[in-house]
């Protein structure tokens, strides 16, 4: 029992955690002030790294959810199952999605332009990004409607074998429209975001790496500030495939187990998300500058308040001993 209230109060913190550090990155963005004088960052970037914080934060809740209904066995009501599940795997590939979506924007934005059909592609990404973020959301929620037809309890099942819970009384022919519709989903919803993401960080780094090096071995100083803004880059994108692939190689290598228990797949399942939801956040508050500025912005504005607030106490404090003496001085005569 004791191991179990631990295990319970880690996913409980990690999940906090998760959460508010991406509603910091979402408020941040959206809050006008902070940075002023400096660049803030396009609009476009702003949309994008918000819409992964935003997929990440819903991400943590609902693998926390699913897997509280798996410890507890509560969940009497297949609605509700059928609604965190849905909500978990739209999360899982709007994340991969979005994230996808910012490596191809940086990208573009990095590489110089080498034929006529990138020059159009990269003269127009920020309408291009914007415009991929719409299409895969709605994309996404529609194939991922399919888990809502699904006979599925937490206590027994994982988002990995879900489709066996449903399919065991299913004739030859449904199973084969089964495995197509589920292949054309993982084509699109996993290996299409993930080949993307992969192609267009490795020739960021690739590319930044070598930029370094030319810009190190000559003494200007003018491109210092631009040396290491490309360092940031290629920290960032580098510390983000990193997690990523933790992440990926951490549920593979758990779902391969089978001597694991459902249970135990979905713990070390939500821990997993929950880790790389609150690395995401993490990487993307130290890495970007001008979030990185908005976030120490809103750390000195919520440090003067609280300064301001125990100043407030503290002056309350001593007044009213005095106070209190007075009336009971009072009473006593």
């Amino acid at each position: 029992m004791n191991s179990a209230v631990i295990g319970t109060t880690v996913h409980c913190i990690l999940t906090c955690a998760g959460v508010l550090s991406n509603l910091l990155i979402i408020l941040c963005l959206l809050l006008p002030w902070g940075g002023e004088g400096q660049v803030k960052g396009s609009g476009a970037v702003n949309l994008a790294v918000a819409s992964v914080a935003g997929s990440n934060a819903l991400l943590c809740l609902s693998s926390t959810l699913w897997f509280l209904l798996a410890f507890l066995n509560k969940c009497q009501h297949q609605w509700a199952c059928k609604t965190i599940l849905y909500i978990l795997v739209v999360s899982i590939y709007t994340s991969i999605w979005f994230t996808s979506l910012l490596c191809v924007f940086y990208c573009a934005k990095i590489l110089p332009a080498q034929s006529s059909l990138f020059f159009r592609i990269k003269k127009n990404i920020s309408q291009w990004l914007q415009w991929g973020l719409v299409v895969s959301l709605v994309i996404i929620c529609t194939m991922s409607s399919y888990f809502l037809v699904l006979d599925v309890y937490p206590s027994n099942s994982t988002l990995y074998n879900t489709t066996a819970v449903n399919s065991s009384g299913a004739d030859v022919s449904q199973q084969n429209t089964t495995s197509v519709f589920f292949g054309l989903c993982y084509f699109f919803l996993v290996a299409l975001p993930v080949g993307l993401m992969v192609s267009s960080c490795v020739a960021i780094l690739v590319y930044l790496c070598k930029h370094v090096r030319r810009m190190e071995s000559g003494s200007s100083e003018f491109s210092s500030p631009q040396l290491e803004s490309h360092k940031r880059v290629i920290w960032m994108i580098a510390t983000q495939v990193i997690l990523y692939c933790l992440c990926i190689l951490v549920i593979a290598f758990t779902n391969a187990i089978d001597s694991l228990s459902s249970i135990t797949t979905n713990a070390i399942f939500n821990l997993a998300l929950c880790c790389y939801a609150f690395g995401t956040s993490v990487n993307c508050i130290v890495r970007i500058s001008h979030l990185n500025r908005r976030v120490s912005h809103l750390g000195k504005r919520l440090t003067s308040y609280g300064s301001l607030l125990w100043r407030g106490c503290l002056a309350s404090y001593q007044s009213n001993p005095s106070a209190s003496g007075q009336n009971q001085n009072r009473a006593n005569q």
